[in-house]
């Protein structure tokens, strides 16, 4: 059978593979070794005619009683050679038809019957099934309160999204890939523009640029996804205000930062220009520079920078800080707030749900090709154990026929050396009547020559049960193509009942939104919902 094997065929049918029969007992096992395996006696016809004459010049006693006893001792040996063949052929062959019979029992099939067979398909499926029960249980409620949530989602908040899905194009991954580049480009290019201005060089002004450039990425981002994504979109009053508060709060802050770390480069510039006109360059560093002091210098005029440095740094701050607002506003999410978080659980409680019907389908699948395999095997073992249960008897038939004609040639000398020496007694027996008398006739035995039995290998027996055996298999043939079409037709069903799942969850859903479309209103029910 095959390696993953189904359970509920490990006891019907063809178990082992079928082997052809191998009758390996030989004639020299019983016996006959030599020429007198090929039925040959071994007896000088000669020697037997010389016995004959000096058994007669004895003068046998007369008996008129024609028995194996009075046989001269030459006779007995005739006729034991012979019966030493004859007996050996006899075990030789009772010995082939032992191997036959067992032969046969061993490949004939256990009895298939469609209906229990059936019965065990179906219960050993329905174990399949029943270990991915608890997950698919586990999958399909997440997943129908996934849907649950997604309509009342829809439902209170339908004026404002409409019937368009959410905007989820870009996944949250890439959208975060994307700000880590913008950031680590703006601290690399503030990096270049403040390491002359402090004694650390390049990793120094590394320091202090991707710290700045950190929080001028994450206030963006606050303010684009907390702040203009509830002020602009959100259908609750509440909400909006509070968005644009967040946003203007975090606007206002990213941008005071961002001319903040302009006016101190430009602080910087100026104080680098003073110290080298004062020859003070080794002393000068950033961070005497007072930040109160910047901060003051920037009002009334925030624009009034006098470093070209410093103008590139505002620039460049004010671009990723834009990028930030429009990453947290459009590109991590959908804009109107919640939507996305909703529609992304139902597709990932949609994507788990499908990977336990796959799961389950595969188990199915592979359970499927496993008895399809074993139809296929049985119906090649029935047909091949067949077959070698008739060339068994065939050979069982054609070792009889030798058999015969091994004992037959044994008889055939018996009978003539018999035959020679009885002639030879007669005549020598005639030839010395003068001096023996009349006192002294041929004894009785020599009036008729016993004509040798040859045995009779009966194969009835192994006939039956040889006959028995094929009907068996016929029988379990036919059962095997009956449960084979239906294996087939049980399979489609199961395969279009895993495949209408899917089918009945999208009409479910079709009819929430019908029922919306028609009746216009933004309340769904519970029950209605859950059933999609």
């Amino acid at each position: 059978m095959a390696k993953n094997t189904v359970r509920w065929g490990a006891d019907v049918g063809c178990q082992t593979k079928v082997k052809p029969l191998e009758l390996r007992n030989d004639l020299a096992e019983h016996g006959l070794k030599g020429k007198r395996a090929k039925g040959e006696l071994g007896i000088s016809r000669h020697m037997t005619r010389k016995d004959a004459k000096a058994d007669a010049q004895d003068g046998l006693p007369v008996s008129e009683a024609i028995t194996q006893d009075q046989w001269s001792e030459r006779e007995q040996m005739i006729a034991e050679r012979a019966e030493e063949v004859r007996r050996g052929l006899g075990t030789w062959m009772s010995t082939a038809s032992a191997t036959v019979r067992n032969y046969i029992a061993d490949y004939t099939p256990i009895d298939i019957h469609p209906d229990q067979l059936r019965e065990a398909i179906k219960s050993e499926e329905n174990e399949y099934r029943h270990y991915e029960t608890d997950d698919t249980t586990e999958a399909k409620e997440s997943h129908s309160a996934a849907i649950i949530e997604l309509q009342q989602f829809r439902a209170r908040h339908g004026d404002r999204i409409g019937d368009r899905t959410p905007d989820i194009k870009k996944n949250v991954e890439q959208a975060i890939a994307i700000l880590v580049f913008i950031m680590i480009l703006e601290g690399g290019f503030n990096a270049l523009l403040f390491k002359d201005a402090q004694a650390n060089g390049l990793i120094g002004g590394m320091m202090i640029a991707f710290g700045v450039s950190a929080v001028n990425v994450s206030v963006g981002v606050v303010a684009g996804f907390f702040g203009l994504r509830y002020a602009f979109n959100h259908a609750n009053i509440g909400w909006r205000i509070f968005g644009g508060t967040i946003a203007t709060v975090c606007i206002v802050a990213g941008l005071l930062l961002n001319f903040f770390v302009a006016h101190f480069r430009d602080a910087v510039e100026t104080g680098l220009i003073a110290a080298d006109a004062a020859g003070e360059m080794g002393a000068f560093s950033l961070f005497s520079i007072s930040p109160t002091e910047v901060f003051k210098s920037m009002f009334p005029n925030i624009f009034a920078l006098d470093s070209f440095i410093a103008l590139g740094l505002l620039f460049m701050g004010l671009t990723v800080f834009g990028l930030a607002i429009y990453e947290g506003y459009d590109r991590i999410s959908d804009r109107y707030p919640g939507y996305g978080r909703v529609w992304r659980k139902e597709r990932k409680a949609y994507e788990r749900r499908q990977q336990v019907r796959n799961a389950v389908r595969d188990d199915l699948s592979d359970y499927f090709t496993n008895c399809r395999q074993w139809f296929e095997t049985q119906q090649s073992r029935h047909v091949a154990a067949k077959r070698e249960i008739e060339k068994a008897m065939n050979l069982l038939d054609a070792r009889r026929d030798f058999a015969i004609a091994i004992a037959s040639r044994a008889a055939d000398q018996e009978r003539s050396l018999k035959v020679a020496y009885r002639q030879a007694h007669r005549r020598a027996r005639n030839a010395n009547r003068d001096r023996l008398g009349d006192q002294a006739p041929c004894p009785a035995y020599f009036d008729e020559i016993v004509t040798p039995q040859l045995p009779s290998y009966e194969m009835a027996k192994e006939r039956e049960q040889a006959q028995a055996a094929m009907k068996t298999i016929d029988n379990n043939i036919t059962a095997l193509n009956i449960c084979r079409e239906w294996l087939e037709q049980h399979i489609q069903q199961v395969q279009q009942g895993l495949s209408s799942i899917e089918k009945k969850v999208v009409e479910e859903i079709g009819k929430v939104r019908e029922v919306k479309q028609v009746k216009g209103s933004t309340h769904v029910p519970v029950d209605q919902a859950r059933r999609a």
